[in-house]
């Protein structure tokens, strides 16, 4: 009998930004290699749009709710409506905002829409990525036909940003699971495979292909990707452990924060408003505002400014009854380095981080993401970085698309595809937070807390509740290749009948060191239900110590890391069930 034919499975790699999404696709067969990813750049336009935005590689991460039910997204909003943007960013909560963004004319109006609308921040992401998705699915089958995609198993990577917290991870789950992302497609394919990866390292697996074959690189070298993006920048930190084929280790924990393009653009509409003076703005409608951020911001000195000799000229609307203004690179720049200093902050902290870690300095710092192809940027950190590491700035569009592509290409390499067609392997990452269970044990006086000491009636002994396991440390290397299997023995009355239900709590600390016992840094990050694999009348029996029979069953729970996420499975009678995926902060 021949063995069964192994499937091509459509992987899609969704980077869903703060001003702009983008999609990347490829198919792939386990144990062969994936095709190249291909970049959707043909978007639904509006009739004011479709001059400047027919092939763009990314589209606004913004919807438009008509009074007639109608839902406009991207490039397709009419000009002057008004639109809900940076909506992302209301998956974090106002405390993890920074404080300057609080003020920000977007984020409060984006605050103001979803009022207006009654809906919820998830419900609003969600439908923003159900449009994202639908649309996306049907360029693919325009692409490939449709009766070929239809009968393809779909996997699909989303990216998320490596600074956000476990709470706002799981909302973005929960937004993807309500767009319909992961449904079941009928018995044929089944249910659509999900996993995340942090955007950072999404943007070093699509960039690695330009630094194979330099032969200025060694095993050993280190190598730093800075993913600057509308609302945030990440960086992270690579070793190399092979050239051919080329695998990384992550060398030191990265870090981020909320300085990404959109909060320089918050600053220079702050400056232009000062410059135009109070009675000119107030004359300027919204609309007036947008455009002009657009023409002549985003579109304008935004993207050229490099901090040399230079003026600029801002046209502004007939409204605000005033002649155009002109300003030179003196004025600008100080409106840049409030934010671009910021980046070179965290990319000197993780330089410092590498030469404790490594005893010497990064090969290379690589610009990527939409705000990471600014040209100043890349003057500043080759201003203020030692001359011994090279700061790499890809042209076009390479940079603002790597960690879709990036996305879509780790999703091959989870299938099985082989290294060849996925230019970097991940072999081991460093966690930024600690995960675990609780588990009780017999109890012993003078190492365990009297707190957690109770009577168990089944096994006539006291134990200690509420210990903890931690199966993730903070700022270790978590590899790939390896899984670890915990066992568990579970206890029953002998009258017991019938499968079990339990719960399985999962938690989380930041501290360092992760206290031994259930206590006050310990948060609850997702409950996992699941049942006994047998019922109580067929468990083992055994006895306790007043020699009474009572049941038992064993089980082991297998933790799998991959990416920014980690797979628990159910191990019982040699089989294994998944139970769960948990997001976790992990590079």
């Amino acid at each position: 009998m021949p063995p069964p034919a192994v499937k091509t499975t459509l992987v899609v790699g969704i980077d869903f930004g703060t001003t702009f999404s983008g999609v990347s696709w490829l198919t792939c067969k386990t144990g062969s290699s994936p095709s190249q990813p291909e970049v959707i750049s043909l978007w639904e336009t509006s009739a004011d749009n479709r001059k400047d935005n027919s092939d763009s590689k990314k589209v606004p991460s913004k919807m438009y709710y008509a009074q007639s039910g109608e839902i406009f997204w991207g490039f397709k909003i009419p000009a002057g409506a008004e639109a809900i943007e940076w909506f992302k960013l209301l998956l974090s909560s106002n405390e993890d905002l920074q404080g300057h963004l609080h003020g920000s004319s977007h984020l409060q109006d984006a605050k103001r829409l979803l009022r207006k609308l009654n809906k919820t921040t998830i419900q609003l992401v969600s439908e923003y990525l159900k449009i994202l998705w639908d649309y996306s699915l049907e360029q693919i089958r325009n692409a490939k036909g449709e009766s070929l995609i239809d009968n393809m198993p779909f996997h699909v990577v989303l990216s998320v940003p490596a600074i956000w917290t476990d709470y706002a991870r799981g909302r973005m789950l929960e937004a993807a699971t309500l767009a319909g992302i992961s449904a079941d497609r009928g018995q044929h394919v089944g249910r659509t495979t999900f996993s995340f990866i942090s955007e950072p390292e999404a943007a070093a697996i699509a960039t690695m292909p330009d630094l194979e074959g330099r032969e200025d690189l060694q095993v050993g070298d280190s190598f730093v990707v800075v993913d600057a993006g509308g609302g945030t920048v990440d960086v992270i930190s690579y070793k190399i452990n092979t050239l051919e084929p080329l695998s990384v280790s992550e060398c030191v924990e990265g870090e981020g924060a909320l300085c990404g393009g959109t909060y320089l653009d918050k600053e220079f509409e702050s400056f232009l408003k000062m410059s135009i003076g109070e009675f000119s703005w107030a004359k300027m409608n919204k609309s007036d505002i947008r455009k002009m951020m657009n023409n002549e911001w985003e579109h304008g000195i935004k993207a050229a400014f490099k901090g040399e000799l230079d003026s600029y000229t801002v046209d502004l609307p007939s409204r605000a009854q005033r002649e155009p203004l002109q300003f030179f690179s003196g004025d600008i720049q100080p409106v840049f380095d409030k934010i671009v200093s910021q980046i070179g902050v965290l990319v000197k902290k993780q330089i410092s981080a590498i030469k404790t870690r490594t005893s010497g300095f990064p090969k290379f710092v690589i610009l990527v993401g939409g705000f990471g192809r600014s040209p100043y940027i890349l003057k500043h950190l080759r201003d203020i970085l030692d001359d011994r590491v090279s700061v790499l700035q890809a042209r076009g569009d390479k940079p603002w698309t790597a960690i879709c592509r990036g996305a879509a290409l780790s999703g091959a390499a989870e299938l099985g595809s082989t290294n060849s067609g996925c230019p970097l392997r991940v072999q081991s990452r460093i966690a930024r937070s600690n995960y675990g269970w609780v588990y009780s044990t017999q109890f012993v006086e003078g190492v365990h807390d009297p707190r957690d000491k109770y009577w168990d009636e089944i096994l006539k002994e006291w134990r200690a509740n509420g210990q903890m396991q931690w199966v993730i440390k903070r700022g270790e290397d978590i590899s790939l290749k390896d899984s670890k299997t915990y066992e568990f023995t579970q206890h029953f009355e002998l009258s017991g009948r019938g499968y079990q239900h339990l719960v399985l709590a999962i938690l989380t600390c930041n501290d360092p060191n992760p206290p031994s016992r259930k206590q006050g840094s310990v948060r609850d990050v997702a409950a996992i239900d699941y049942q006994t694999t047998v019922p109580v009348e067929n468990m083992q029996r055994k006895r306790n110590r007043n020699n009474e029979y009572y049941r038992s069953w064993a089980y082991g729970r297998k933790v799998v890391v991959s990416g920014a996420s980690f797979d628990i499975f159910l191990i019982t009678g040699g089989k294994e069930k998944k139970l769960d995926k948990i997001l976790v902060n992990v590079n």
